[in-house]
């Protein structure tokens, strides 16, 4: 049996322990407390000293923007913006955010494009990828900020409202030289008649009228007689073109009924003037008509690029929801360009009765002045939209829709009109060969 004074030193040992071990635990705990304590003193300082920092540098720095470019592509643009940047000390990183409209963005809503990258005082230059699509759009806001290394605190040094940026359509020049080289070797489809021209016609007897230059040494050598040459002369049209472009037509993605019919104006305009003939452009918006100058040669289709390029984009994304045109056609005023004009090409939806019926004015008032008419009608029922659940909505509706159209097509066709849906993709295709059949008329 252990004794009375082994039992206490027994005690007594077991209490040491458990004291150096309470008394280790709170050291440790000590330092724990200490070292959180230097870390968050740490980051505390950090945070004083870089917000004060960020603060200071954003009274000494100043941004602009400098420059933008615009550069064009096939499917897509690259917009460029040069900032420039001046401070008087350094700062880490530059954060740039700017708001895109929804038919520049790959979503269906509205999004912030940001990015932050290292820079120094001087000048600074980004690009950003976007979807072509035709037309003004109004981008921004436009925010510069400093921010430290972190991303923790941001000083803003430029804040722009809004930028406009200008896309054209793209011109389609494939199916263009293509037509113009099949009307040109057809002879079903030859407009031309002898006279004085560039191309060569034949060759006929000389008469004192014509011109010696005109001589065909070779047949007058081979026959015995003087023969001249006799060019072809072509018969030149007068087109109008009228591009309805209100509200209702921005509806669709990738491409917007707007962009679609825009396409196919710019290229039959691009034919037309590579005919030689002769056509004015005139485009249908909320903001009222917007005219062309006569086009003769490619300046002329310069200056109809920039006018779709400036034709501004609702504020409103690609919906499917179709509105009824509230906007009418403007027939009197446009009536008015029908002077000494061959043929006009309108481009315009027909979902409502009433624009049905307005293009039935205005072809009842040009054919007076006997100039024919040819409607390209866009079926909204084919265009889809950029969300997938309003796309479900849509499909639901769209037989309504496409009744709808195909019923004011009717009634337009029974009034004599010549009708071209845009469903088919050889629209383009069937107006060229109706204005050709025109010239072969008029040269008869």
């Amino acid at each position: 049996m252990f004794s009375y004074g082994e039992v206490l030193k027994t005690r007594r040992l077991i209490y040491l322990c458990l004291t150096a071990v309470v008394a280790s635990s709170a050291l440790a705990l000590l330092d724990i407390v200490l070292g959180a304590l230097c870390v968050t003193a740490y980051f505390l300082a950090y945070f004083t000293v870089s917000y004060s920092h960020l603060k200071l540098m954003s009274k000494f720095t100043a941004c602009r923007l400098d420059r933008i470019e615009l550069e064009l592509r096939d499917v897509d643009v690259v917009l460029n913006l040069s900032l420039d940047i001046t401070s008087r000390g350094s700062f880490v990183y530059l954060k740039l955010y700017l708001e895109l409209p929804p038919q520049l963005s790959h979503l269906s809503t509205r999004f912030t494009y940001s990015t932050r990258f290292t820079l120094k005082p001087g000048q600074a230059r980004f690009s950003l990828q976007l979807p072509r699509r035709t037309g003004l759009h109004v981008i921004g806001p436009l925010r510069v900020a400093i921010t430290d290394a972190l991303g923790a605190f941001e000083a803003p040094i430029y804040h722009l409202e809004s930028l406009a940026i200008r896309i054209p359509p793209k011109v389609g020049l494939a199916p263009v030289a293509k037509w113009y080289g099949i009307v040109r070797s057809s002879t079903g489809a030859r407009t031309l008649s002898p006279g004085l021209g560039v191309e060569y016609h034949s060759t006929r007897e000389y008469r004192p009228e014509d011109e010696l230059r005109h001589i065909d040494w070779k047949a007058t050598a081979r026959l015995g007689k003087l023969h001249v040459k006799v060019f072809e002369v072509e018969t030149p049209l007068r087109v109008v073109i009228i591009l309805d472009a209100q509200k209702y037509t921005f509806i669709g993605s990738p491409k917007s009924l707007f962009e679609h019919c825009a396409d196919l104006a710019v290229a039959l305009s691009s034919y037309l003037v590579k005919r030689g003939d002769r056509l004015r452009f005139i485009v249908i918006t909320e903001d009222g008509v917007k005219r062309s100058s006569e086009a003769r040669s490619y300046s002329g289709l310069v200056e109809i690029l920039d006018v779709l390029s400036n034709i501004r984009w609702p504020g409103y994304g690609p919906a499917p929801r179709v509105e009824l045109p509230q906007e009418s056609l403007h027939v009197d005023s446009i009536s008015r360009s029908f002077k000494d004009v061959s043929a006009s090409v309108i481009f315009s939806p027909v979902i409502s009765s009433r624009r049905a019926y307005e293009i039935l004015e205005l072809a009842k008032q040009t054919r007076e002045s006997g100039v024919r008419v040819i409607v390209v009608a866009p079926l909204i029922a084919f265009f889809s939209s950029t969300s997938k659940v309003n796309d479900a909505i849509y499909r639901v509706l769209r037989y309504n829709i496409v009744l709808r159209e195909l019923k004011n097509i009717e009634l337009l066709r029974n009034s004599g009109i010549d009708v071209i849906a845009l469903s088919p993709h050889r629209a383009l295709e069937k107006v060229i060969s109706e204005l050709e059949r025109i010239r072969v008329s008029k040269t008869r």
